[in-house]
Parts: structure tokens; C-alpha cells; sequence
């Protein structure tokens, strides 16, 4: 689209398409704009020529998206945030009394160290907690989330990440463990291991990419989806558990957990912090990354 056809568009219109597009509905949008369902599907109307689209074609009472509002759906909502931040100016951010929410996907681990990062300084900011998954990803491009942690192998386009650390990887298991009383590779190899099943990258993770370039395999006794599960499991069972040391240093009391050097090279978990490539530079968010660094040095 040219400069010369972005005049013809009224920004009026795209709201309406954006609202549109989540009821799926001519009276339900109306509603919500406080528009008469008439003046809505007018505009509908000008929509459709504008994008030279249906859009949205009548299936009983609601409307189906055609698959050009299915792409519109992604982009409009996108665009429009980014006009209100450019249009607005910023409310100053004060973490002494924000009440502020922000939203980060990471390892559950790391938890506790950011949660208390964050309440020293902010005590009435929010702070909502997700899995590492391949929605939150997606969700972040959208700008749906303000940061990301994971794995500084994972690559994608839409965002930017910066290095939090590296840590080397320890085998852990129940206190009198029958693997360490003669701790080699063929005793890691004899016993079931626990996986923790979080990461984002499809396939095999690192320790199971390491074995297949060694010739050797192990066998996965069970996978949870959390490392908060991992220590009372393994504490009463006979698995194994290899994962970055700082996984489970606050567990290994608790749960009279001993543990080993892995018995085989295997390069230290280099963790990372993602944002997305147009966001993060928000007062705010800048402040929200840095107290995520600032627990991680701590690890």
C-alpha cells in the first residue's frame, strides 16, 4: 500500500476491524464500539473494499473469518498498540508504588530469585509466570509477553536475546543411590532418568543430541512438565535426573538429594533473555529486564 492510499484509510475503520474480528459479530461489535449494528456493517462495507476481501462471510448467526482476516487478525491488533504507544505519551514508571503487571515466560526454577528481585524494589508490581513453550514465543513477538527465558541455542526473527550466564549440567538422585557407589557412564546408563519436558526446541534436547554423537542411549523412566516437580520425585525413586546445576541447588537439602558430575563431556546450559524485536525499549520493561538480570547474577 502506498502513501497516497494509506490517506484514503479512516483509522476509525481498523478499530472496528479489530473488534469485529474477535466477536465475530455485526450486533456483539456494535455493542462494544457503541455503534448502532448499522453504522458497523457499514463500515464492514468500506472493509471489505478496502482490503478487496469478504473478510467475514455470514455461518449462522456468527461470521467466519476469511483467510485474509485470519492474517489481518495477527497485524491489526500488532498495529494498533504500536500507534496508541507512538500516539500517547508513556505514563513515567516508578517501581516504588507501579501497580503495574508484567508478563514473563521462563523456567520455573528461576522463579523465586526474580519474584524476589522484583518485590524488593516494586512491592505492588505483578508479576504474571508462564512455561517456556512455543505459544509464548509467539505470544511474545506480539508483544503479548515483556520477556522471555530460555535456551541461548533457540533462534527466531522476531526476537532479540541477550546472555544471562552459562551453568554446568549435574546427575542427581536420592540420598544411598545404588548408580554412585561406583559413579561411571555405564551406571548412568543402567538406571531410568527423569526429563523435564519444557523445552521449546522440537526433537532432542542437549544431553540427548550429546549421547547420539557419543553412540550411547538412555532410557526415560518419566517426564513432568516442571522442575518444581523433579527433587520429590526423584528423592523417592531410582531416577535419575540431569540437569544445569542451578536447577535444583535449593532442593538438594530439602529432599537429602546427592549428586555427580555428569560422567561424560557435555557443554555447560547457556541461558538467555528474549524480548521482542520491537519492544523492550519502554521505561518499564527496560527496568522489568533488568531486575531478570539482576536475579540471574545471583545463580
Amino acid at each position: 500500500m502506498t502513501p497516497e492510499q494509506l490517506r484514503e484509510i479512516d483509522l476509525n475503520q481498523l478499530v472496528v476491524l479489530d473488534v469485529l474480528l474477535q466477536e465475530r459479530s455485526v450486533t456483539l461489535a456494535a455493542q462494544r464500539l457503541h455503534l448502532t449494528p448499522s453504522a458497523v456493517s457499514h463500515a464492514l462495507k468500506r472493509l471489505r473494499e478496502l482490503f478487496d476481501d469478504e473478510l467475514l462471510v455470514r455461518d449462522g448467526r456468527r461470521m467466519s473469518p476469511t483467510v485474509r482476516a485470519h492474517e489481518l487478525s495477527e497485524t491489526i491488533p500488532r498495529a494498533l498498540r504500536h500507534l496508541a504507544h507512538t500516539l500517547v505519551a508513556p505514563e513515567p514508571f516508578s517501581p516504588a508504588t507501579s501497580t503495574r503487571t508484567f508478563r514473563l515466560a521462563g523456567p520455573d526454577f528461576i522463579a523465586p530469585l526474580v519474584l524476589q528481585a522484583v518485590g524488593k524494589v516494586a512491592p505492588q508490581v505483578r508479576v504474571e509466570w508462564a512455561p517456556t513453550t512455543s505459544m509464548a514465543v509467539q505470544e511474545l513477538t506480539r508483544d503479548h509477553y515483556d520477556a522471555l527465558i530460555g535456551s541461548s541455542a533457540f533462534k527466531h526473527e522476531g526476537l532479540r536475546g541477550q546472555s544471562l550466564g552459562e551453568w554446568p549440567w549435574r546427575v542427581f538422585g536420592r540420598s544411598g543411590h545404588p548408580a554412585f557407589n561406583r559413579w561411571s557412564l555405564e551406571a548412568w546408563c543402567a538406571y531410568p532418568h527423569l526429563q523435564i519436558g519444557t523445552s521449546i526446541i522440537r526433537g532432542h534436547g542437549p544431553i540427548d543430541r550429546r549421547l547420539s554423537e557419543l553412540g550411547i542411549s538412555r532410557r526415560i523412566g518419566a517426564v513432568v512438565p516442571y522442575f518444581s516437580m523433579a527433587a520429590p520425585v526423584v528423592a523417592q525413586t531410582d531416577l535419575l535426573l540431569t540437569v544445569p546445576s542451578m536447577s535444583l541447588h535449593n532442593a538438594v537439602e530439602v529432599y537429602h538429594l546427592d549428586q555427580r558430575a555428569v560422567p561424560f563431556e557435555l557443554p555447560p546450559m547457556n541461558l538467555s533473555l528474549f524480548r521482542s524485536a520491537t519492544g523492550g525499549q519502554e521505561k518499564g520493561v527496560r527496568w522489568f529486564l533488568e531486575r531478570i538480570e539482576a536475579a540471574c547474577e545471583q545463580m
